[in-house]
């Protein structure tokens, strides 16, 4: 009770002084003095609107990075929260700006999710997740407009996502789309970026390394429902972008498993087995990269014994 009969009298004690002070102003200097005793005074109490929306600003840039961050590194449930924040966030956002940087990222969300759906088999919600992908993009480009270019871009690797999740077959129609889905996204960044460079690459190399290894009836069967690459050199190709892995939407574990079996068809496997070793040791986060991280094991010991098998 003591304490509470404090507080009320320091409260009423400030409340006096301000009278007093506003008062004494009005004496001596007229209204403009007071407008300016008033200013002094609130600004002990509140911030200016241009310092609100700095503040404002600033928590936003800090939200928006860590929900960037949540979405490239951290496990799949995770991933999943910071994808209903987002939407949270694009909802109640009334700056067009402000949109514009959160539809991207829910885009980037939905990239991520159809790899974690496609890795753990659930197709349903890979379907469900890859429709609303392709709407998310279709808002996207209606709000960058002339600058639609990284919408179509993150478009390009919805794409690929659900073609590649958990090795459905490249087929003829699904590099149709993609094709023209990565036409469209050349006219806005034009064909040096560098992460469209290695998606290209990256398809060219996976339908080429699936059609290897196959008697003449079934390789002659791929090629006329996936098309074919049989003069590609995947490892020429791949070299390039080992210093680059994180700037084009790829991961250690992918990136060092495809030129491994890329060096495996070349017939080098002490070079594969020096990238499957570095596979091995990516981090394994989510779905996908523990899908990854599996299928690395496994052709890392069927490589290991083919190469050993005639040493005694």
């Amino acid at each position: 009770m003591k304490v509470k009969r404090n507080l009320t009298s320091g409260i009423l004690l400030i409340i006096a002084t301000i009278i007093m002070t506003t008062d004494s102003v009005v004496k001596k200097g007229g209204p403009s003095r007071l407008k300016k005793a008033k200013d002094s005074i609130m600004q002990l109490f509140t911030i200016s609107p241009k310092m609100y929306n700095k503040w404002q600003s600033s928590n936003f840039n800090n939200d928006y990075n860590r929900l960037l961050d949540l979405l490239s590194n951290e496990a799949d449930l995770i991933k999943i929260g910071a994808f209903k924040k987002l939407n949270r966030m694009f909802n109640s956002a009334t700056n067009n700006e402000v949109k514009k940087k959160l539809v991207l990222a829910k885009l980037q969300a939905t990239v991520e999710l159809v790899r974690y759906y496609g890795a753990v088999g659930n197709w349903p919600m890979t379907k469900y997740t890859f429709g609303q992908g392709l709407f998310i993009a279709h808002e996207c480009a209606r709000l960058q407009k002339d600058n639609a270019g990284e919408c179509l871009k993150k478009k390009t690797q919805l794409y690929i996502a659900a073609i590649l999740c958990n090795g459905r077959e490249i087929n003829r129609i699904a590099r149709f789309y993609l094709n023209k889905s990565a036409k469209d996204t050349n006219k806005y960044l034009g064909k040096g970026d560098i992460t469209l460079h290695f998606l290209d690459i990256k398809m060219s190399c996976e339908v080429k390394l699936s059609q290897e290894n196959r008697n003449i009836i079934i390789k002659t069967a791929k090629k006329m429902y996936m098309g074919g690459y049989s003069n590609y050199d995947c490892v020429r190709a791949l070299i390039p972008f080992e210093s680059h892995i994180k700037e084009i939407d790829s991961y250690p574990g992918e990136y060092h498993y495809l030129i491994a079996r890329a060096y495996v068809q070349q017939g080098n496997n002490e070079l594969a087995l020096d990238h499957l070793r570095k596979a091995r040791q990516a981090p394994v986060v989510d779905a996908k990269t523990r899908e990854t991280n599996k299928k690395v094991q496994a052709f890392y010991e069927k490589t290991y014994t083919r190469m050993n098998a005639n040493v005694r």
